[in-house]
């Protein structure tokens, strides 16, 4: 492990690595509305222009793609919690179902053949029925147990508009998809492994 000194104001001498370990914190793997393209699929959710984000219809299911790979400093094997901030396009009442389907891909091994799909119409924050109010909407943790950094997500995120639990009847704006993770390292000392 390569360490470092460095001095401080007594004249003492202090030893440190440059990926010491600390408690863990969270961070956010983000993923910008603005930054998907294309969104990859035929029942793709509507750009809007004015303010770059996908704007997602209550008539029916619409998806976009996304591909995540764990960063250095994540806490290896540490749960993941995914998340949509978005806000209604009108001041009407009503939840929107949102749907998350993934696959893992270990590096170095061969990944699921099938989603697992997740799902949540409950907000955490906001859905006051206000226009343009950034709302969060929390889906269920996702076990990573096994799972190491650089490993790899392939996603698909949608609105199931139509679904019982989607009363919303106007277009839902996505701003961004957000994934909470465990850090406890400041990177990797290696380049593929910890």
């Amino acid at each position: 492990m390569p360490s470092y000194i460095q001095y401080v104001g007594n004249g003492d001498v202090e030893s440190y690595s440059n990926t010491s370990q600390y408690e863990a914190n969270w961070d956010d793997l983000r993923f910008p509305a603005s930054a998907v393209n294309p969104p990859g699929q035929a029942a793709d959710p509507d750009f809007d222009t004015t303010n770059g984000t996908w704007l997602f219809a209550a008539s029916g299911t619409e998806v976009i793609f996304l591909i995540a790979q764990m960063p250095h400093a994540w806490k290896e094997g540490s749960t993941i919690k995914p998340h949509v901030h978005w806000y209604k396009t009108t001041s009407a009442s009503g939840n929107v179902y949102w749907q998350l389907d993934y696959k893992k891909f270990p590096i170095g091994e061969v990944g699921d053949a099938a989603f697992t799909t997740i799902a949540s119409a409950t907000a955490v924050t906001g859905d006051d029925d206000t226009a343009q109010q950034h709302i969060l909407t929390a889906f269920p943790d996702v076990t990573m147990s096994g799972m190491t950094l650089s490993d790899m997500l392939i996603m698909k995120l949608s609105r199931i508009g139509g679904d019982a639990a989607d009363t919303y009847g106007a277009d839902a704006a996505l701003m961004e998809f957000d994934i909470h993770y465990q850090i406890d390292t400041l990177g990797s000392e290696q380049l593929y492994i910890k």
